[in-house]
């Protein structure tokens, strides 16, 4: 592996599982840019708190100097996962770009709906809305990860996340 993949999507797509995986089949290691975050915030802190707290632009701000700190030390190209929401960080995604490639795993929208839905309704959806506000977030990103991402591999809902990968890394 010369440069890093970034692996990219909405939530519960699979990003930080299938990184494993395939990084294990590769012969390298993956690393989670929320874990990056977290371990940058005060301890008993967490991403959704700080999300909550200090806004959208201070979190995209922290998720792009946080993934720019591992970048200019790692020195072992590896598959990075990124958070559902980082098509909407445009500093991001161009950082990305001069580093490795960008891969959109699209998973179909009922899918990721009845996925995320699993433990309760989430609070980035509407509570009297979920399925709708899921819907209009869906086509937000999936369409912006369609046009910015190097790589898009449309992925069958496999009932084990092992083929799944193996999926996966027969298309990279």
């Amino acid at each position: 592996m010369k440069e890093y993949l970034f692996f990219c999507g909405i939530k519960h797509c699979g990003k930080t599982t299938l990184g494993n995986l395939v990084a294990k089949m590769m012969g390298t290691f993956c690393v989670d840019n929320d874990d990056l975050i977290l371990k940058s915030l005060d301890e008993g802190s967490s991403v959704r708190t700080f999300f909550k707290t200090q806004g959208k632009q201070a979190f995209m701000d922290l998720e792009l100097r946080t993934l720019h700190s591992f970048l200019e030390t790692n020195k072992t190209p590896c598959i990075v996962s990124l958070g559902g929401g980082a098509c909407d960080n445009e500093s991001l995604m161009e950082l990305i770009c001069s580093y490795g490639k960008s891969v959109y795993l699209k998973v179909e929208e009922p899918v990721l709906l009845k996925r995320i839905l699993f433990d309760g309704i989430p609070p980035f959806l509407d509570g009297s809305d979920p399925q709708g506000s899921f819907a209009r977030l869906y086509a937000i990103r999936n369409e912006r990860y369609g046009k910015r991402c190097d790589i898009v591999v449309n992925l069958p809902d496999y009932p084990d996340v092992r083929e799944t990968a193996k999926y996966l890394f027969a298309r990279l």
